[in-house]
């Protein structure tokens, strides 16, 4: 499909895709660098643990959904991410330290999975009279 472009050579903001999303946040790109380094260990792991697949897999997944943005995995990834830092708690505090940051940098990403409508009116916004419509001046 082509694009039209204005005498000025830059492209007019109707001709960019109604479905891009915004710029991946630089928290999900830890993120994701934290998970790409836990998967190498898990994908070595896997001739002496076959479950070890299994996590890689959800891995795979957790790294393409938080950079498409899903918020389905968002949410999936913060239930994980808190299971697992509760479950480490004890047997491995530098473990639950380190899923407890990556659940922070996640969470701190929340405006990128849900984004403020600003078409939508909030409902708990008064509607405002017109101007004039209630208005009586003391000149008449």
């Amino acid at each position: 499909m082509a694009t039209k472009h204005n005498k000025t050579g830059t492209c007019p903001a109707a001709s960019v895709p109604a479905s891009s999303s915004p710029e991946v946040p630089w928290q999900i790109w830890v993120t994701v660098v934290l998970l790409g380094l836990e998967g190498v260990g898990n994908l070595l792991s896997i001739p002496r643990e076959p479950a070890a697949a299994i996590w890689l897999a959800a891995k795979c997944l957790f790294i393409v959904g938080l950079i498409r943005g899903w918020r389905w995995v968002f949410i999936l990834f913060l239930v994980v991410a808190g299971l697992h830092v509760l479950a480490f708690s004890t047997q491995a505090p530098f473990l639950a330290f380190l899923n407890l940051v990556i659940l922070l940098l996640v969470g701190s990403a929340l405006r990128f999975f849900f984004p403020r409508d600003h078409r939508r009116r909030p409902e708990f916004e008064a509607i405002s009279p017109a101007p004039g419509l209630f208005d009586r001046s003391l000149d008449a």
